[in-house]
């Protein structure tokens, strides 16, 4: 199964330059959580998430109108290409500890958005599981996941003593702060400058 099998094309998206209340609108309108950053040439250049909005609005100061994507954008997006297996997306979501991957071509230009989401549902689906193992899902939902205490920084138990083989965890300090939400598909490419 092929990235492009399972990925949305038309996403909407933002420049660096927008402001979050356009970026905000976009994701209300869309009903979606993240938008990617791409420059002039459509080329991937960050990520921003309602999480990412909220948490800069929790600050104050400053109205949504005045605060560019830039100021609280991902930079280093996770991405992968349309015609890697599905299975090395999830490999590279569990490694980068995301729910999404900007789907680019070889010149790093947005073709689409990956969501755990979108694997998730087609292995529900589909009539051939070995095409996407519900273990490796599992798994990659268990990296991405990874469970810490509140305070302390001590580490929870993982369910029935497992615990997923991804080479260790990484500090609080870096782990990825984007775990956005997508409740639905959009069919409209968004340009927002």
């Amino acid at each position: 199964m092929r990235v492009d099998d399972l990925c949305v094309c038309d996403v909407a998206a933002c420049t660096r330059d927008a402001s979050l209340a356009r970026a905000a609108s976009l994701m209300r309108r869309y009903d979606i959580g993240c938008l990617p950053v791409v420059d002039d040439d459509d080329r991937v250049i960050g990520i921003v998430t309602d999480r990412d909005i909220a948490l800069e609005l929790g600050r104050g100061g400053r109205s949504t109108g005045e605060i560019r994507v830039e100021d609280v954008m991902t930079e280093g997006v996770a991405t992968i290409g349309p015609d890697e297996d599905a299975r090395d997306a999830l490999l590279e979501m569990g490694r980068s500890r995301v729910r999404r991957l900007a789907v680019v071509d070889d010149d790093e230009r947005l073709q689409g958005v990956l969501s755990i989401d979108d694997i998730v549902c087609h292995a529900a689906e589909a009539p051939d599981a070995e095409a996407l193992p519900a273990e490796e899902i599992v798994q990659t939902l268990a990296r991405i996941s990874r469970p810490y205490a509140a305070e302390s920084g001590t580490r929870r138990p993982y369910p029935a003593g497992k615990k997923p083989d991804d080479g260790g965890s990484r500090p609080r300090s870096e782990r990825r702060t984007h775990e956005p939400v997508r409740r639905g598909r959009t069919d409209v490419r968004a340009r927002v400058r």
